[in-house]
């Protein structure tokens, strides 16, 4: 007897995924359009990508493939150039007892698969993977546009990196200027938040940072340095001609339909200039992201969101650099905006455009500097004021008197940690009493890595590490076992780690005594303060990140 194979669409509403209304109108898409009927129903809203690629390799008997917690096996990819694999929709995972296995979004499309059987010479074998997913692995593992880039650009010699380096030389069609946009779209495609491109006596390197950690990225030929040099330099404005002294501009670029803004810097060093872009996106950057999506433990956050949304006062963000103290304020601004409210900053730089809020560009070679912005601020009517950084004894004094006389004063400072604030305020000259009447907060913070959630894997931590640290007993640990998703890492993302110092009487008298950090911070604990670190312990305990990852970040604060 010969079983008759089912359709998809009857798959689908035997499972319970569709209805047959839902069937019956996405087969009527699908002759619209031309499309698969799977694709329809993944057009409509209908299922998601992952109910149709399991549908399907049901269907058709192939086996389903999560490439997230797949190997690749090297040089496997090569096999099958990346124009035919971007045609048709399909990623080569390795080869197993002399067949090659293949992962297909579209396991149906026989002509896809003839056609690399005929490339790699040997048989195929088919698993079915979601489109998202192998467009992911496509853009991952195939570098071949940048190194065809990097060809283009190698013809030229180092004789003509005069020629390279006019701003004539400089037009679209450049080999050069194709270079750069390659970078900078991979390290969008790559979630980098900064691209290095430093020169070596041999050598020149290229750079990511991603999650807060450099990556090496590629090695273009060291004669190629004055011309990206060049390239980067007339985006933002600055002299070609000067290599003497470092240089900083900005440029606005599009990105695969994102808009970013490019904020760049140059620097002398003994092999030529190094340049360095952080990439701050437009449409949907920080002045997005909510104060509940930061890091916050539930107590934390609720303490902090009645500080900044009191009349007055004066709230201090510290940490230092990188940690995400921009990403706080901004958070923190957007969360208190209201049409009824003046809200004025004043930022060097100004790194987003916030809207329904006046940002000052600090530009001290005007004469405009902390100091004197924040004195016309106070004659412009604010009720809350934010302040890039409290850099001297001006600054923090005015910033204090802003707090006194009614005002909501935001602000960052350099310390370690949150305790530190007031004894780095005492000594830049700004009074106890001042302190005392004015400060009402201050958050310090770290920005930690979180677990890979694609290649998470739980462990019990061992007793003696556990008890240095002062949890007692066994406990379950998770880390990252590295996937092609974390780059083997182990780790993906990062959020913020912080403590909160709210200014109470207790706290008011050890400052007016002068007293010294740790009794202040013996005080504040006895209060109810939590450390970074024992905020940190539990997001070890949550699986958030790892125990390596909060002892690395909070050592200087212990």
């Amino acid at each position: 007897m010969v079983l008759k194979k089912k359709f998809l669409g009857e798959m689908l509403i035997e499972a319970g995924a569709i209805t047959s209304e839902q069937r019956d109108k996405a087969m009527q898409e699908q002759k619209r359009l031309g499309k698969r009927l799977g694709e329809a129903l993944v057009g409509l809203g209908f299922i998601t990508e992952e109910v149709m690629a399991k549908a399907l390799s049901s269907q058709m008997g192939l086996p389903f493939k999560e490439l997230r917690f797949a190997s690749i096996a090297s040089g496997v990819v090569d096999m099958v150039p990346e124009a035919l694999a971007r045609k048709h929709k399909v990623f080569p995972l390795e080869i197993k007892d002399g067949r090659l296995i293949l992962a297909m979004a579209d396991p149906l499309d026989i002509f896809a698969i003839d056609e690399i059987k005929r490339i790699v010479k040997m048989p195929v074998d088919a698993v079915v993977i979601t489109e998202s997913e192998l467009l992911k692995a496509l853009d991952k593992h195939y570098r071949g546009e940048m190194e065809e880039v990097i060809k283009a650009a190698d013809v030229y010699s180092p004789e003509k990196e005069k020629i390279i380096a006019t701003a004539e030389a400089m037009t679209e069609d450049t080999p050069i200027v194709k270079l750069v946009n390659t970078v900078l779209t991979q390290a969008v495609k790559d979630r980098a938040s900064d691209v290095h491109i430093e020169p070596y006596a041999e050598s020149l390197r290229v750079r990511f940072r991603i999650d807060g950690k450099l990556h090496d990225i590629m090695s273009p030929p060291k004669h190629l340095h004055a011309g990206m040099i060049s390239r980067v330099k007339i985006l933002s404005g600055m002299d070609i001609a000067e290599k003497r002294i470092p240089q900083d501009g900005r440029f606005p670029i599009n990105i695969e339909g994102r808009q970013f803004d490019i904020r760049s810097s140059t620097l002398p060093t003994l092999h030529g200039e190094k340049i360095v872009m952080r990439l701050l996106e437009k449409t949907a950057g920080l002045p997005q992201l909510r104060l509940s999506e930061l890091g916050f433990s539930e107590p934390l956050l609720s303490s902090y969101e009645n500080l900044i949304t009191k009349p007055y006062g004066f709230i201090l963000s510290t940490g230092p650099t990188g940690s995400g103290k921009t990403t706080t304020m901004y958070s923190s601004l957007r969360n208190i905006s209201a049409a009824e409210k003046n809200i004025i900053t004043v930022e060097d730089p100004i790194e987003y455009n916030l809207p329904d809020i006046n940002q000052v560009q600090v530009n001290p070679k005007a004469g405009l500097t902390f100091a004197s912005g924040l004195r016309s601020i106070l004659r412009q009517d604010p009720d809350i004021i934010m302040i890039g950084e409290i850099r001297d004894v001006e600054t923090a004094s005015i910033a204090t008197h802003a707090a006194l006389t009614g005002h909501l004063v935001l602000s960052t400072l350099h310390t370690n940690e949150a305790v530190g604030a007031i004894a780095r305020l005492i000594d830049m000259g700004v009074e106890p009493f001042l302190i005392t009447s004015s400060l009402i907060g201050v958050l310090g913070q770290r920005l930690i890595v979180r677990v890979c959630p694609y290649c998470k894997e739980s462990y019990t931590g061992e007793e003696d590490i556990l008890k240095r640290i002062g949890i007692k007993g066994k406990i379950l640990l998770h880390r990252g076992k590295g996937c092609s998703e974390c780059r083997f890492t182990g780790y993906l993302g990062r959020e913020g780690l912080f403590e909160l110092l709210v200014i109470t009487e207790g706290i008011k008298r050890l400052i007016v005594e002068k007293a010294p950090a740790s009794e202040i911070k013996t005080q504040a604990i006895k209060e109810g303060f939590r450390t970074m670190r024992e905020e940190g312990l539990l997001k070890v305990v949550e699986g958030i990140t790892t125990l390596e990852e909060v002892m690395r970040v909070t050592q200087e604060t212990e």
